[in-house]
């Protein structure tokens, strides 16, 4: 009887870590698929475009606003997504060529990125918007180094992170914050009127923080589109 019982117990405490095995190796696969969808899923975002223009989406459908690659206005866009860079050297401003403010739609080279577009009043009031540029993520601090050109109706304006010092860089506009490269206001948008914008960005090579520690780094930026409606003002 005692011998029976022993092996009653026995077996049970053998089935018992079998299934606790067979337990542990199906949460073990749940939690590898969890994260390789994961991975996915952060691959497919943070290969979606390094520089993100987009309007508001939470007003696009009474908007007036419409955005295209092109001045015909031919194949309008929500979200432009302007293809990244595998890998961008610093170089100097110089070294970028002249007039790619006159091209329409991404004219970006191995060092830079270059991107036009077109913003027209499809309305029939005249309106405000605002349009903002945000710094989604950094790695290894490359913001220190990268420059911003913002062509406004072919006006040019180049933006910087602060020096550590406190000072702007030379010949730029300050970011707004560490999150924020700009916030600016576009007042008295007539109806039928089109506004061009052309954004440039490189890692400036006279920066003197343009050094060895931030190779491989990473700057991931959006730029937002939105109308000021009546009931903001």
């Amino acid at each position: 009887m005692k011998d029976k019982l022993t092996v009653t117990v026995t077996a049970e405490r053998l089935y018992k870590r079998k299934l606790l095995i067979k337990i542990l190796k199906m949460a073990f696969l749940i939690l590898l698929l969890f994260f390789a969808i994961l991975y996915l899923i952060l691959y497919i975002v943070n290969s979606g475009g390094y520089f993100t223009i987009s309007l508001d989406p939470n007003s696009r459908y009474k908007s007036s606003l419409k955005m295209s690659s092109t001045l015909d206005f031919s194949d309008p866009q929500v979200i432009i997504k302007v293809k990244s860079l595998e890998y961008m050297d610093n170089i100097t401003e110089s070294w970028i060529p002249p007039g790619l403010n006159e091209k329409e739609g991404n004219n970006s080279e191995d060092n830079y990125l270059a991107y036009t577009f077109f913003v027209k009043n499809v309305g029939k009031e005249v309106i405000d918007y605002i349009r903002e540029i945000k710094i989604e993520a950094v790695i290894k601090d490359v913001d220190e180094a990268v420059r911003i050109a913002l062509y406004f109706n072919d006006e040019k304006e180049v933006f910087a992170k602060k020096h550590k010092s406190g000072e702007p860089e030379k010949n730029t506009t300050p970011f707004i914050s560490n999150h924020q490269v700009l916030k600016q206001e576009r007042k008295k948008f007539k109806p039928g009127e089109i506004d061009k914008y052309t954004i440039i960005i490189w890692l400036e090579g006279n920066d003197v923080d343009c050094i060895d520690d931030i190779i491989g780094g990473e700057m991931r930026m959006s730029m937002l589109i939105r109308e000021i409606f009546k009931k903001e003002k």
